[in-house]
């Protein structure tokens, strides 16, 4: 088997009077000329293993002041030997500074919030005005990017709204519950969404490996009595851990919690991940991140926002399964039992200060969903509670409509329409 051969000479290349150095094959691997770039599907034409090890490029200088022109010398295989390639010093700069040719998207700053914040930072949209208008779509998005939570009022009262409106961003994530569901009080309810007891704080389909990003609940009926909705923003909740208690939010971070959905008759599902989750790798901005204390030591010395490099929450008590010890199996000093007492202990200390934190009055914002209005949320960070209500007549109890969507869709929209309108407040 022919071996890989040793590391390649670098290719020196001076950008705002100081020298960088680039390897001859990510040079080679960047060229969007139309030989290696479909100009139509804007799809790769070589793959990059095609490219030769002793590959070299001549630095020329560009079509303009702000590109550079690269010759090539042992090309791919197939290519004339007057292929060049040019390269935007833009996008070599961001390469040699941020380690990315292209600069990161970057979406509106996010808003941590209580109540009053809530209240008067995000204003109810108009359905109509959201289903045509493009700039409305925007900022809903940017709602539910800043603040993860939005409200949509004269929705027509049909089972079908709930879909239209997630359709408008991407596709519907279909899950066992089916494209769209019901939120009602029924007998013998498999999930205590469809009780009419008091459902507290969660996150809905932690037992999968992907968990919706967005949740869409559609008021086509209201109780009589009780019913009201609650969220809370555990983004806020997890910052405030982190300035008063680090040791727990180390803990919530690094330990696992189960959840499962288990009916062996119809379906199973389980998964397990931290209250916590942290984005990888860990690095940002001006930061040179290599592990979790150097987050944590950083975050706390520079007083930057943690949540930066929140990826998600995980926080749904009525799908909790039982704890189990989740390191290795294999034979160790330690007692698996000793693992477990001291895990479950740690947990449960610093799950219940982040159970008083998310509970704070002033951080709830009630709201009692009338006929016509729907809720847009973020499922990995809004909590979502409602409280017990009243059984009324048989056809005539509390009903939501419901609906889910993946990052990837809400992301895509979210991108594709800020090119269009830039960030709003």
């Amino acid at each position: 088997m022919p071996q890989p051969s040793g590391p390649q000479s670098k290719i020196d290349i001076t950008l705002d009077g100081q020298s960088h150095q680039f390897s001859p094959i990510l040079l080679r691997d960047l060229c969007q000329c139309h030989m290696c770039v479909d100009p139509s599907t804007r799809q790769k034409l070589f793959s990059t293993t095609d490219i030769p090890e002793n590959i070299a490029p001549i630095v020329e200088r560009g079509i303009d002041a702000d590109s550079v022109r690269l010759k090539w010398r042992n090309d791919i295989s197939g290519f004339p030997h007057d292929h060049v390639t040019d390269l935007k010093t833009e996008s070599l700069s961001s390469l040699a500074k941020v380690g990315s040719p292209i600069a990161p998207f970057q979406p509106p700053e996010r808003a941590l919030w209580e109540e009053a914040r809530f209240r008067k930072d995000v204003r109810d949209l108009d359905y109509e005005a959201y289903m045509s208008d493009d700039s409305i779509l925007h900022q809903a998005l940017q709602y539910l990017h800043t603040h993860g939570l939005v409200f949509l009022t004269n929705v027509p009262e049909q089972e079908s709204s709930v879909a239209s409106i997630a359709e408008r961003i991407g596709p519907v994530k279909n899950t066992f519950y089916g494209y769209t569901w019901d939120v009602r009080s029924i007998p013998q309810a498999k999930n205590v969404a469809y009780t009419s007891q008091d459902l507290g704080f969660h996150m809905d389909l932690l037992y999968m490996e992907q968990p919706p990003h967005l949740q869409f609940l559609h008021c086509i009926r209201a109780s009589t009595a009780g019913g009201v909705s609650t969220f809370t923003d555990s983004y806020k909740a997890a910052l405030d851990l982190f300035r008063h208690d680090l040791e727990a939010f180390i803990t919530l971070s690094r330990l696992p919690v189960n959840y499962h959905y288990n009916h062996l008759e119809s379906n199973y599902y389980f998964h397990s991940r931290p209250v916590l989750e942290l984005k990888q790798p860990l690095f940002g901005g001006d930061y040179k991140l290599e592990d979790l204390s150097q987050l944590f030591y950083t975050a706390q010395k520079s007083g930057f926002d943690i949540t930066k490099w929140l990826d998600n929450i995980a926080w749904s008590p009525p799908f909790q399964a039982p704890f189990s010890n989740q390191q290795s199996q294999r034979p160790s000093l330690v007692e698996p039992m000793d693992t477990m007492n001291s895990n479950i202990s740690e947990w449960h200390n610093a799950a219940k200060l982040f159970d008083q934190l998310i509970h704070r009055t002033e951080g709830v914002y009630r709201r009692m969903m009338k006929p016509g209005e729907c809720a847009l949320f973020d499922n990995r960070r809004v909590l979502h509670a409602r409280e017990a209500f009243e059984v009324g007549d048989i056809g005539k109890e509390r009903w939501l409509r419901g609906a889910y969507l993946d990052r990837d869709p809400y992301r895509s929209k979210m991108r594709v329409l800020q090119e269009r309108f830039g960030q709003q407040g």
